[in-house]
């Protein structure tokens, strides 16, 4: 296997400096000058042709890693592979920095194989309040490109390096390619984290917001996402930060996810929840009409909150409810004249958020 830090390039060097915020000022004995207000000035070698431009390239590589405050292997890498995303995940175990319990690392490491499969899983099927166990040859084949770095000082960190780029299809008859793209693996997992992390704020903020992660399906948000990330905690405080490959650029929101431990226990509460609702299949929902969604095709959808009783359990949140048009008017006069709804049927996991479907007769105005 190749070593990607055995030698520093120059050119890939430069695009580094203008990716991490550094500017070109000019030269200096043949060599470019780089400054970042901050950090002072560099001197970066144009090209390899002096007997110490190794050496001035590796000291360039040193000063990188003492004003990023990593490694010099680790700037070495991003140095190397420009196509490359990286979530890392900081865990906060009570131990010395730089360790962690072991069961707790079995944990994290399984807990970020389980959070990329899952992203991987919602780009391939579209989001589900539930997402489906069964295996996929192209989730599979992507799991097999991410690679896991070790950890570094500050606390205990993993880093998995993702490569944005969609390999050729193994099969060279096909002209299409349903391999998964790495960038759009990872666009996923920073959307349904960033949904998660706003859920969990308001969750703890109401004190009884129990419906409010279903308010977030659409954005990736599932029982199998919150479950595996409060898994990775190990009910410890975790960080969450995305460094995106300066091959290809993004415009998103760079600070950091912060989730304390009250978080990740409303994450933990959310994910039974949203199995156990998923699973349900016959439910009743008592409530008012809260949204009237405008028809699309044939299909007409109210948001109701309310009461839903399934089996012995018994929760208040707010659920999408599919009806005949005859019903939508029904809904939309009980609406106006502050009725509550009774609506017997079936609970649909498969959708991009939790959907009620009436049985027969199972509409009622009360």
């Amino acid at each position: 296997m190749s070593d990607p830090t055995s030698a520093v390039d120059p050119d890939e060097l430069v695009d580094y400096l203008a990716s991490r915020g550094w500017r070109h000022e000019g030269s200096w004995r043949g060599a470019m000058v780089w400054r970042r207000d901050a950090a002072g000035e560099i001197l970066v070698p144009a090209r390899r042709e002096y007997p110490d431009d190794d050496e001035l390239l590796q000291a360039v590589v040193r000063r990188l890693a003492e004003c990023e405050d990593r490694p010099e292997r680790d700037v070495l890498l991003d140095i190397a592979e420009p196509a490359i995303d990286m979530p890392s995940f900081t865990l906060k175990p009570d131990t010395p920095s730089g360790t962690i319990p072991l069961t707790s690392a079995v944990k994290a490491v399984q807990g970020i194989h389980d959070l990329l499969k899952i992203a991987a899983h919602t780009v391939e099927t579209g989001p589900r309040p539930l997402l489906s166990r069964q295996r996929s040859r192209p989730v599979d084949n992507f799991l097999k490109r991410v690679r896991l770095g070790t950890t570094r000082p500050g606390s205990y960190i993993f880093d998995a390096r993702i490569p944005i780029t969609q390999p050729p299809s193994t099969f060279q008859s096909m002209s299409w390619n349903d391999e998964l793209s790495g960038r759009d693996v990872t666009a996923a997992l920073h959307r349904a984290l960033r949904a998660a992390h706003a859920a969990a704020t308001t969750a703890i903020a109401r004190h009884d917001a129990s419906d409010v992660f279903g308010d977030h399906v659409e954005d990736g948000l599932s029982a199998n996402l919150c479950t595996a990330f409060s898994d990775l905690s190990d009910s410890n405080p975790l960080t969450v930060r995305f460094t995106w490959a300066r091959a290809e650029p993004v415009e998103v929101p760079a600070e950091p996810l912060d989730f304390s431990t009250p978080m990740i226990r409303a994450l933990a509460a959310a994910g039974k929840e949203m199995e156990k609702i998923a699973k349900t299949g016959s439910a009743t929902l008592i409530g008012e009409v809260e949204t009237l969604q405008q028809p699309q095709g044939d299909q007409h959808r109210v948001k109701i909150r309310g009461e839903l009783h399934s089996g012995s359990h018994v929760s208040r949140r707010s659920v999408w409810v599919v009806l005949s048009f005859a019903d939508y008017q029904h809904a939309f006069h009980a609406q106006i004249q502050k009725r509550r709804l009774r609506i017997t049927g079936q609970l649909d996991p498969h959708q991009r958020r939790f959907e009620l479907r009436p049985d027969e007769g199972g509409f009622e105005v009360l």
